[in-house]
């Protein structure tokens, strides 16, 4: 599948695929959002569902004490099925899981949520260490406890893992710079779809984990139909035909300690673990206030409403990032393209906590709008996250992804399940673990609120370490794809 034909300059801009690779870029965009939309309407049902119930604590010591503990349980067990079954056989046994989980969810645990509590053992615990409420209503709320662990899930495994180790292993060097980007295109349609439905299904939550399930069969489906047309015509994908390195059998710490040692790998890893440590921590005093909006009204329905508006602003913050600005920013090289997000995130950070600082003193803007104060931090915050996840998804992520590609076989299957597969979560219970075990006992009385100025300061320390960390590796990314260009010129 070659093309020589060079692009117009609009072209080059708006959408640098050639006709002859649609038959790739189509059928990656549509698993892309399918996996998105799934990733978006299960990202805000766990919250929702959480703060419809538990409470917005809960949150926390879930991403503590149950999300990192059960992804590094996935990811061991993710390791071990590696060893033995293809990559597409890989595929259908891990999205089979999720397809199991949530039909028992949608059909079963939530319509019979409050039979299934934990009411008894939640209070007796309760009664003998209270400080650790969040923890214990986390246990009686177990349902929604486990949903959301697999929420989580969700987004390491099928999108981290799964899916950009399939796009990273039949996609050229060359042809990702172009592809990674556009790719995102059908992601931000499954956000804008996902937000709209959150917004009219905001009475009905199990409703939307229906669609979830039935979008989970859809992908299987899809995805094996395509894997069938790159297994006949492995050409007409640019799959490399190289010879089969003697797999190398390992655990999972082994593949961690693989990660230790690899000076590149571990620059990746710390680029992963500073978005999701930023993230999580942003959001905390993000969704504190969301907290706040709805206790202050008793308006359940608006959790509904923000997170629909997150899924589809993103979804148009991405769609116009990607037509009209990442091929020229990718075009600059991948240390600009890898730098785009940190700085949006810092300028994000700088203006949203400006805010909160100073909006006592915006009384006449909020009579003005016909608002209140925390009404309007709510909407400012949810503006600052859209802009940092679109760019996250234009840009953090197909330059992540890029990074892998001049890495041998080993070192992406390895090293991946490591980075994405426990780095993502890892930053994340990081921030919580942060948050609910050192900065509120210490110092908010249990109230994010009272911490927002701590966490302004650690999200300028985070960001400042991801900058570095994108120098370094840019370096060394550098590098590798000059010796691999000079090897296929020695083969030809």
């Amino acid at each position: 599948m070659e093309n020589n034909k060079e692009f117009g300059k609009i072209r080059s801009i708006i959408f640098p695929i050639y006709t002859s690779e649609l038959r790739k870029f189509i059928p990656l965009t549509s698993i892309f959002f399918i996996i998105s939309f799934n990733y978006s309407i299960l990202r805000s049902l766990k919250d929702m569902f959480i703060l419809q119930n538990a409470g917005a604590e809960v949150i926390y010591y879930l991403k503590v004490f149950g999300v990192m503990p059960s992804i590094i349980l996935m990811t061991i067990i993710y390791s071990k099925i590696s060893k033995g079954v293809s990559r597409d056989t890989r595929f259908n046994i891990v999205i089979a899981y999720f397809l199991v989980l949530f039909g028992i969810t949608y059909l079963f645990l939530i319509p019979n949520l409050e039979a299934l509590k934990l009411d008894s053992l939640a209070d007796s615990l309760e009664k003998s260490m209270p400080k650790l409420l969040g923890l214990w209503e986390a246990i009686r709320y177990w349902p929604l406890s486990l949903l959301y662990i697999n929420a989580e899930a969700w987004g390491t495994l099928a999108l981290s893992v799964l899916f950009w180790t399939f796009v990273n292993e039949i996609t050229p060097t060359h042809q990702a710079k172009r592809f990674y980007s556009f790719l995102s295109l059908g992601a931000s349609i499954g956000l804008m779809i996902a937000g709209t439905m959150i917004k009219i299904f905001k009475d009905n939550f199990n409703a939307l984990l229906g669609f979830v399930f039935v979008f989970v069969v859809l992908l299987l489906v899809i995805y094996n139909i395509f894997v069938q047309d790159v297994r006949k015509n492995p050409a007409l994908y640019q799959v490399e035909q190289k010879p089969k390195k003697k797999k190398v059998k390992t655990t999972f710490w082994e593949s961690i300690q693989f990660l230790a040692k690899s000076r590149y790998l571990a620059l990746i890893a710390i680029l992963v673990l500073s978005y999701n440590m930023f993230i999580s921590l942003f959001e905390s005093v993000w969704k504190s206030a969301i907290k706040e909006l709805i206790t202050t009204t008793g308006d359940q329905s608006i959790s509904a409403h923000v997170y629909g508006d997150q899924g589809i602003y993103g979804g148009i913050a991405t769609i116009i990032l990607t037509l009209f600005f990442s091929a020229p920013i990718m075009n600059k090289g991948w240390r600009f393209a890898a730098s785009f997000t940190p700085v949006v995130a810092l300028v994000c950070t700088v203006v949203f906590f400006t805010f909160l600082y100073c909006q006592n003193s915006l009384d006449a803007v909020t009579t003005m709008l016909n608002t209140s104060p925390i009404m309007l931090a709510v909407m400012f915050g949810l503006a600052n996250v859209v802009f940092i996840k679109s760019a996250k998804y234009i840009l953090f992520d197909p330059t992540k992804e890029r990074a892998y590609i001049p890495l041998d076989e080993e070192a992406k299957i390895r090293g991946k399940a490591a980075v994405d597969g426990v780095g993502s979560r890892l930053g994340k219970s990081l921030g919580s673990f942060l948050l609910t075990m050192v900065l509120l006992p210490l110092f908010g009385n249990g109230h994010i609120e009272n911490v927002r100025y701590h966490v302004f300061f650690i999200l300028i320390a985070i960001l400042i370490v991801w900058l570095i960390a994108i120098n370094k590796l840019s370096v060394r990314y550098n590098k590798l794809n000059e010796e691999q260009e000079k090897q296929e010129k020695e083969v030809l």
